[in-house]
């Protein structure tokens, strides 16, 4: 099982592949997205970026998280993707 998760949006997605989980995820904040622009709620539903210290501490302390699982070669953290999403067009 592969989990994707936006920190931004709070937003996670899971999928038996690794690009199914992203496939999830993109399709998850793309709606997100839409609906927020389409209700005209940008300002209270679209938050600030995470800053990179945080995602930075995310990553470590889910590693380590992992790394408690038996067998260990059974878990594993691979590959982040930082997207952006252009601002709305007023």
């Amino acid at each position: 099982m592969y989990c994707a998760l936006c920190l931004e949006l709070d937003i996670a997605t899971e999928a038996d592949t690794l690009e199914g989980a992203k496939k999830n995820l993109r399709e998850a904040v793309e709606g997100y997205v839409k609906s927020v622009v389409r209700d005209d709620e940008e300002d209270e539903f679209i938050p600030r970026p995470v800053p990179e210290e945080v995602i930075k501490e995310y990553e470590l302390r889910f590693k380590k998280y992992l790394s408690s699982f038996r067998p260990p070669e059974l878990y594993g953290y691979s590959e982040m993707i930082h997207a952006k999403i252009p601002q709305a067009v007023e």
